[in-house]
């Protein structure tokens, strides 16, 4: 699914027919210009721009890094399983993210690492659904994106998950921007591939070692994707033309 710059120059795009090239904008998109942004405004002036754009990168980065190996390490160990999914990681990962710095790289993997030694995710996997898969939905005006992983858990369930990655450990009140997403997303699976989970997971990788999870129910999704559609719906008044 290709994606491309809104007219206005506001946002992602993403061409989901490339028949009639209609496209919709990113669930980021969507809550970034449609959310509070006091905070980040207040931080910038307390920073100073030239500061908060080079932490912004920073940890746009290493989060590529960090998703990019759990990518290859997935592939390697559920999709198509190799004798060492984790040197396969490792390689693949280097080869897609070669112009990262190595500050960069060294702390996506070790945020990566903290999945591994520092939680039981990967012991929750059974199977694989999809993986960095496209989705969208033209509810409330339309919304797409891409999710990180859908899987069957243990229990023959179906799940959404979401990596994040944090400098230090987040309260459940800072997140609804994430249970938003991760909800926008489970709706739109069950809307373009029927699949209905029955849990979504928040998954959110500190750089002080911690991993913390943040699970909705069933119930939960369709109360903040409820939430969301109102971002949808004041993105579309806000950029009817976009």
């Amino acid at each position: 699914m290709k994606t491309i710059t809104g007219k206005n120059g506001i946002g992602r795009y993403y061409i989901v027919d490339e028949k009639t090239g209609i496209a919709l904008p990113s669930v980021t998109t969507i809550l970034g210009e449609t959310g509070d942004k006091s905070g980040l405004k207040d931080w910038v002036n307390r920073v100073g721009q030239a500061e908060a754009d080079r932490i912004s990168r920073f940890s746009a980065n290493r989060g590529t890094y960090m998703h990019t190996l759990h990518e290859y390490y997935i592939e390697g160990k559920y999709i198509e399983p190799v004798e060492n999914p984790l040197q396969f990681a490792f390689v693949k990962s280097r080869e897609a993210c070669s112009t990262l710095t190595d500050a960069e790289i060294e702390c996506g993997k070790n945020l990566f690492f903290n999945f591994l030694h520092n939680s039981d995710f990967y012991d929750q996997i059974k199977s694989v659904i999809f993986q960095e898969a496209p989705v969208w939905s033209h509810i409330g005006g339309g919304y797409a994106g891409r999710l990180d992983l859908s899987i069957y858990g243990l229990n023959d369930k179906a799940k959404m998950i979401d990596f994040k990655t944090s400098r230090k450990p987040k309260n459940e009140d800072w997140i609804e921007g994430y249970k938003k997403q991760i909800s926008a997303y489970s709706i739109a699976m069950y809307e373009r591939y029927g699949i209905l989970v029955e849990s979504a997971e928040i998954w959110i990788s500190c750089e002080t070692g911690e991993v913390q999870t943040f699970r909705l129910t069933l119930d939960e999704i369709k109360h903040w994707f409820g939430e969301f559609h109102t971002n949808v719906k004041k993105y579309h008044e806000m950029y009817p033309n976009n």
